[in-house]
């Protein structure tokens, strides 16, 4: 036996042992992106690397192996900075975006590929699931956002932009009017009040996400009834009363609180809601800087001083969104403000460091290169954008949206959550740009076969595609083409995807560390485990 030490733990294991194996029986994880148990080691990735104290020597974890007396460090600068340097170099190359332009742009941050490919499939409870995941008054949005998402849509570099906003309010008029109206869970009770001075979409959209996250909210409003300027500024033939108090019935089904016709500096102040709430938000809409100088609360001349991150104000637990922050503000980016406090509300509540929404790496491609799109258009109906028959007022009807959704081109990646370029480059807080020394390749998708999807661009050169076809014995399978900076992926002999992965393209594509080879539908089946499931708990 080899005895050894691992970040000052001693192990003993038998010669020939890796040191990644080893560090993982102390329970240590170590980076990996191109290992795999069970297949040669390529080595070829380098993020395991680890660094030996004594020789000084950074060591590749999964084929190194273990020595006597060896002193090992997973984790430290030095091999931090290396794993960026790793990371950095890899995305120089990649060629793909996390998340689509339409998603990246919404002021809501809506997953709105993965809300049309449900579309695609008539599956309408996952779609209503993805799009009140992210936003809390769909049907109302859906009828009077200007859709911002669809000033980002690359099919408008082909025709015209997907109808997104009629493709979110279709989803939400069918749950409202089913028997069962989706519900999301919510956490065990915290024990935390929070106190909501305005019942407009901003104070909505936050009471909705701290609802879910286990507080007990109370929305305080001057008017007789909840909405705000959507129910009192817009006329119904653009928003039915009826929409907006169905959605109304849903918030408050999470157990949130009405304190209607109160009004803030007449019937309470600031400092009332203090002594009874742990966090108190600040969504009254529009308020004459004056009013806020008198409650002693610090503003500018367009709005209250906010911290732009986490929507907190200078005074302790007192926070503030919506058009009290910055005037004329769209409904869906007042919405975005209420989940965005929500985060940060939920973080001073329960001590923890307020740092607002978590911000994840993006891999950005940019604007589409001539020719690309018609790599998007092979996954894609060529139909022109579908107007709703009875008028833009009566919406789209099932199988216009299901037409309309068909259309998108599916700009995101398949492997939003479970790609492991993107979860390290998350931890590692890397660089698309730092190596960049020449404009990018053109963007290729095959997508000739039943299952999968090759989008080589993504492709790191790990190689388990490359040993897993081989060892499947696949007719054609993977091989690296060409040598040096110019090595490739690739099926060979200009063999279609559907022949070169007969018996093996799942595994692939489970395996692959990226989204070069992606399942068409693994993804959304994650995402809706992980919204089917405790998402607070985890």
């Amino acid at each position: 036996m080899i005895t050894l030490t691992i970040n000052n733990k001693s192990i003993s294991v038998p010669p020939g042992t890796s040191i990644l194996a080893a560090a993982r029986r102390l329970g240590f994880d170590i980076p990996t992106l191109c290992y795999l148990d069970g297949l040669p080691h390529n080595t070829s990735c380098m993020i395991c690397v680890v660094e030996e104290k004594k020789s000084g020597k950074l060591l590749p974890s999964c084929s190194a192996r273990v020595e006597q007396g060896m002193h090992i460090e997973t984790e430290n600068e030095r091999i931090r900075e290396f794993r960026q340097d790793t990371l950095d170099l890899l995305l120089s190359e990649h060629i793909g975006d996390c998340q689509a332009p339409c998603q990246r742009i919404c002021p809501a941050y809506m997953n709105i590929p993965l809300m049309i490919r449900h579309i695609q499939q008539r599956d309408w409870r996952a779609a209503i699931r993805t799009v009140k995941d992210q936003i809390a008054l769909p049907a109302v949005l859906g009828r009077i956002c200007p859709a911002p998402c669809e000033n980002g849509c690359n099919r408008k570099q082909y025709d015209k932009p997907l109808s997104i906003c009629l493709l979110k309010r279709y989803v939400s008029d069918v749950d409202l009017e089913s028997e069962a109206p989706y519900e999301p869970k919510c956490a065990s009770p915290s024990g935390k009040r929070v106190a909501i001075v305005g019942a407009g979409p901003c104070g909505l959209s936050a009471a909705y996400y701290l609802a879910q996250l286990g507080h007990h909210c109370t929305l305080f409003d001057k008017q007789e009834k909840p909405g705000g300027n959507l129910r009192y500024a817009l006329p119904d033939d653009r928003l039915p009363k009826e929409v907006l108090d169905a959605e109304m019935e849903q918030i408050k089904k999470l157990g949130v609180e009405f304190s209607m016709q109160r009004t803030l500096g007449i019937d309470f102040s600031i400092r009332d809601l203090q002594k009874d709430f742990a966090a108190v938000i600040l969504a009254t809409g529009e308020s004459e800087l004056s009013f806020w100088e008198s409650m002693g609360v610090p503003y500018t001349d367009r709005g209250l001083k906010i911290d732009r991150k986490t929507h907190q104000t200078t005074l302790p637990g007192i926070f503030a969104g919506g058009s009290v922050v910055s005037s004329s503000q769209m409904a869906v980016r007042a919405v975005g403000h209420g989940k965005t406090i929500a985060y940060a509300v939920d973080q001073y509540v329960m001590a923890k460091p307020v740092v607002g929404r978590p911000v994840r790496f993006n891999s950005l491609m940019g604007r589409l290169k001539e020719g690309e799109v018609d790599q998007f258009l092979k996954d894609a109906s060529a139909q022109d954008r579908i107007e709703p028959a009875a008028g833009q007022y009566a919406g789209l009807t099932e199988s216009e949206a299901v037409r309309e959704a068909q259309r998108c081109f599916h700009c995101d990646c398949r492997k939003q959550e479970s790609c492991k370029l993107r979860q390290y480059s998350d931890i590692y807080h890397a660089a698309q740009n730092r190596f960049k020394t020449s404009s990018r390749k053109m963007f290729e998708r095959h997508v000739q076969h039943d299952l999968v999807i090759f989008e080589p661009g993504k492709c790191i050169k790990c190689g388990l595609c490359v040993e897993i076809t081989a060892q499947a014995r696949e007719r054609f399978g993977f091989t690296f083409i060409n040598r040096g900076f110019d090595v490739k992926i690739a099926i060979p002999f200009h063999e279609a995807l559907q022949g070169g992965l007969a018996k093996v393209a799942q595994q692939c594509a489970e395996v692959c560390p990226t989204a070069a080879i992606s399942l068409r539908n693994r993804e959304e089946t994650l995402l809706d485990n992980l919204q089917n499931g405790d998402q607070h708990e985890k």
